[in-house]
């Protein structure tokens, strides 16, 4: 819809017509949160009510007031985007509530304000024109505070809904209440709800964040220490808030973080750059990591800020991590590639390397994998110290026939490729028995051993040694590594197809 500024002397000293449009064209809560953040910003209580019945939206507070009326209209005025306590940054703030309603009424410690926008169309000139007014009522003073009203004729019960929504959001600070009286469409009151300051779980002291300050005048961006509130909530019910209002919500990670100060956030204040999540999370990580639960450690939002930033964790709480998530005993850590994307520290803690050292070990991961860590092949080689495979060119009829079915029917049910079979005498130095069978990475086959079992037919036992051969073949030397994680998925793959083998079988063959 396109808007034309029909009054004369304007009302903001800008394109009236453009102004309204670009305003009404966002949510209605977007607009709402201007006034708001100015009466939080006045440090009183603050008082909203929605108003199904006159589609209209107020905002009171009982802090210091106004003066100077010209702040509401005189466009990027004001020096709260200087502060980075503050809330306000564009000198615009309740000028853009008052752009996306029919009628705004303010009243102050210097007087009252109207606001009108009439919007009619105008064939000859093929355009919606905006008749604009504004009037001044130096009588309508008030003793303190200031109190915005606005309506719209076109705010629909979900515009409202979604006001409602955000109000209920809001972090209030410690000092600060909230009272939201919702009135239905009678004009009756629905409810009054107040809300107070809730404790955080957890409050990081010693964030550096970027935010924007002054210098000469000139606003700019840089990093300054701030606190931040954290509660914990549910995974894709995370946020980010800005001195208690909702910046970001439906993050992938569950918490929400109330900073302190300003954040860099987008002109519509709804985005963040992803720097930023990060940053809060490593500090989360690297102050609080008693906030997850060990089952958590394992999660996309918890490992992708491990692994990608580990020389921004501590060594402490590197090592926390490791052990709460895969125990101190190293046969149950992960023997990583030399192209493992991940935590450095394994290796060392797999080789009881000192822990003061944890910073160095874990600043350059590709290079220190690729000097310390096996590959899948030396891995291979290490476990198999000792062994002899000596492959059996000619074998009986019944490990043909046993062979064959492996091949023809259960690796294709597991979606295996690229992977050979071969009965041989497996010969090794070792107190554990013989082993029943081995992976070779180099030629990427499996080698059954006959020494301790005959392969003479299908039996659960043999069928779950076979996939879990398999599961070697199956591990990317690329990106993953051999790990309890990958081993478990393996057996319960095998569990899967011997609990369905066995239905099958109806139980002709036994265990040998």
């Amino acid at each position: 819809m396109a808007y034309s500024d029909d009054s004369s002397g304007g009302v903001f000293g800008v394109d009236v017509s453009g102004w309204v449009e670009q305003h009404r064209s966002r949510d209605v809560y977007e607009v709402v949160r201007e006034p708001v953040q100015n009466a939080l910003d006045t440090g009183s209580d603050l008082y909203v009510r929605v108003d199904y019945g006159d589609q209209s939206v107020t905002v009171e507070d009982y802090g210091d007031g106004v003066e100077d009326l010209s702040q509401f209209y005189d466009l990027f005025s004001g020096d709260k985007q200087y502060d980075p306590e503050k809330r306000g940054r564009f000198g615009r703030g309740v000028k853009e509530f008052i752009g996306a309603s029919d009628e705004t009424v303010i009243s102050s410690t210097g007087g009252g304000l109207r606001f009108a926008f009439d919007a009619a169309y105008d064939e000859a000139r093929e355009e919606y024109v905006v008749d604009a007014s504004r009037e001044l009522y130096p009588d309508a003073r008030r003793e303190e505070g200031t109190v915005v009203y606005g309506t719209n004729t076109e705010w629909t019960d979900d515009d409202l809904q979604e006001v409602e929504d955000f109000v209920e959001r809001l972090w209030m600070p410690e000092d600060q209440d909230l009272y939201l009286e919702i009135y239905g469409e009678d004009a009756a009151p629905v409810r009054e709800d107040v809300y107070t300051h809730e404790e955080p779980d957890a409050e990081l002291e010693r964030q550096y964040l970027p935010t924007l300050t002054a210098e000469d005048g000139v606003q700019q961006e840089e990093k300054r220490r701030t606190q931040v509130e954290v509660r914990k909530t549910s995974p894709g019910d995370g946020g980010v808030y800005e001195l208690g209002i909702p910046v970001t919500t439906g993050e992938e990670f569950p918490f929400v973080f109330n900073v302190g100060q300003k954040t860099p956030v987008t002109e519509r204040r709804n985005e963040l750059d992803n720097s930023y999540r990060t940053e809060l999370m490593q500090g989360l990580i690297n102050d609080r990591l008693d906030l997850f639960d060990d089952d958590e450690l394992g999660e996309d939002y918890v490992t992708q800020y491990i692994s990608q930033f580990s020389h921004k964790t501590s060594s402490s709480v590197q090592q926390d991590y490791i052990e709460r998530r895969f125990g101190t005993e190293p046969e149950d850590l992960l023997v990583y590639t030399n192209e493992t994307p991940s935590i450095a520290l394994t290796w060392g803690m797999q080789r009881q390397l000192p822990m003061e050292n944890a910073d160095e070990y874990s600043r350059n991961v590709r290079g220190i994998l690729t000097k310390h860590c096996p590959t899948v092949q030396e891995w291979y080689s290490d476990q198999t110290d000792g062994q002899s495979i000596e492959v059996i060119e000619d074998p009986e009829p019944e490990q043909e026939a046993f062979l064959e079915y492996v091949e023809d029917e259960l690796v294709p049910r597991t979606r295996t490729y690229g992977v050979d079979f071969e009965l041989a005498y497996i010969s090794e130095d070792t107190e554990d028995g013989q082993t029943h069978a081995t992976y070779s990475p180099g030629d990427e086959t499996v080698y059954l051993n006959a020494f301790a079992d005959d392969w003479d037919r299908p039996s659960p036992r043999r069928i779950g040694t076979v996939l879990h051969e398999l599961g070697h073949h199956e591990t990317n030397p690329d990106e993953d590594g051999h790990g309890p994680d990958w081993y478990h998925a393996v057996e319960e793959l095998s569990g899967d197809i011997i609990q369905d083998l066995q239905e099958r079988l109806g139980g002709l063959y036994d265990d040998p």
